[in-house]
């Protein structure tokens, strides 16, 4: 289900960081691990987005996400944030686990598959506290993997 995520764009962070920082370092990680063209304007997209309604979505977490014309498939990357950070989610909880989603413009579908896909896997509690349990990346990946 997440064929779109590489193990090496999955950043696990014990470091007290802010939102910003968070998704500066996600936007550099996916745009290094899947080569993708002008990080910057990805960022700027991500930041937009993010500026006009927060992506937290509860739970612990937050979904940033933009579609833009420099890539030409969908991308993820993940971080987990143990100290967890002020993201202004909908639930008032600090964010622990952020989903890096960037799309083609015109792949709508896509997007919104990537989208349901996140939800599907975190609406589990069992399978949420596995994730935000993760010791590594790769088991972080591993537990990704086998949401069914």
């Amino acid at each position: 289900m997440f064929a779109n995520l590489n193990p090496e764009a999955i950043i696990i962070s014990d470091d007290r960081i802010d939102k910003e920082t968070a998704i500066t370092r996600l936007d550099k990680q996916a745009c290094d691990v899947f080569q993708l063209p002008d990080s910057k304007e990805i960022l700027d997209k991500v930041i937009d987005r993010e500026s006009k309604l927060s992506t937290g979505i509860g739970l612990e977490i937050a979904v940033p996400h933009c579609r833009t014309p420099q890539v030409g498939h969908v991308a993820m990357a993940v971080m987990l944030v143990r100290q967890g950070i002020d993201y202004n989610s909908i639930d008032g909880k600090p964010v622990k686990m952020l989903f890096l989603i960037i799309s083609p413009e015109r792949d709508i579908t896509g997007h919104l598959i990537c989208l349901s896909v996140i939800s599907q896997a975190v609406s589990d509690e069992t399978t949420r506290m596995q994730l935000l349990n993760s010791k590594t990346p790769n088991e972080l990946y591993d537990y990704l993997n086998s949401v069914q």
